[in-house]
């Protein structure tokens, strides 16, 4: 009689753990954020900053093999092995949320590139083969513009994202790009160039401004 008696306690204690357990699970599952949806701001900021990254990374990449000023080859190569990684990093969330890397669009399809701060083919180009000094000095002018329109980027998804992943990540990128504008006009300063803000910048070369919702024109 008395094990039958601590064979049902048992049972009960087993049985109001496990309903516990359910309770709690339940919780953190009501309360952790779903996967992204295709479409939605996580999947988009995802996507877009990667290819934005992958502007930088390319004209880093050039700049680390030509520049002859040790203070700008650093910064080139600081830029292409942080936002390699950081592609990397997105692209990673991307295959875990179940999305493709590229969706039906171009990523920034639409989008305003000079409010984002991209630099135009012919610049991209033109780092190759300009002589060093002058290469050097547009690299330094394109990439202020560059991670100005990256941290506006970084915002814009401050108040649409949902994942605390990606919302930690947009706040990292405001911080680091920020300290390298800083970096950058330093070395602006260095070589007599006064750094463009958007009453001096040449009109089709518009300074970023904040993007509302990184809308579409």
């Amino acid at each position: 009689m008395q094990r039958r008696v601590r064979r049902h306690r048992l049972i009960r204690a087993l049985g109001a753990g496990l309903v516990g357990a359910a309770v709690v699970g339940g919780a953190l599952a009501a309360t952790w954020p779903r996967l992204p949806a295709e479409g939605s701001a996580d999947v988009t900021f995802a996507r877009d900053m990667s290819a934005h990254h992958a502007q930088a990374v390319e004209m880093s990449v050039t700049m680390v093999k030509r520049a002859a000023d040790p203070a700008v080859k650093l910064l080139a190569q600081d830029i292409l092995l942080t936002q390699q990684a950081q592609v990397g990093q997105m692209q990673g969330w991307l295959m875990a949320w179940g999305r493709p890397l590229a969706g039906t669009e171009a990523p920034m399809a639409g989008m305003n590139r000079a409010h984002m701060g991209l630099a135009t083919a012919q610049q991209v180009q033109e780092l190759a083969y300009l002589p060093v000094g002058v290469a050097e000095r547009q690299y330094l002018q394109v990439m202020r513009r560059h991670h100005q329109g990256g941290v506006a980027m970084a915002q814009s998804a401050l108040r649409d994202v949902n994942r605390p992943e990606v919302r930690a990540f947009a706040e990292r990128v405001i911080t680091a790009q920020t300290s390298e504008i800083e970096a950058i006009d330093a070395l602006l300063a260095g070589r007599g160039v006064r750094p463009q803000t958007p009453t001096t910048a040449p009109k089709d070369e518009a300074a970023p401004t904040p993007m509302d919702g990184m809308t579409h024109e």
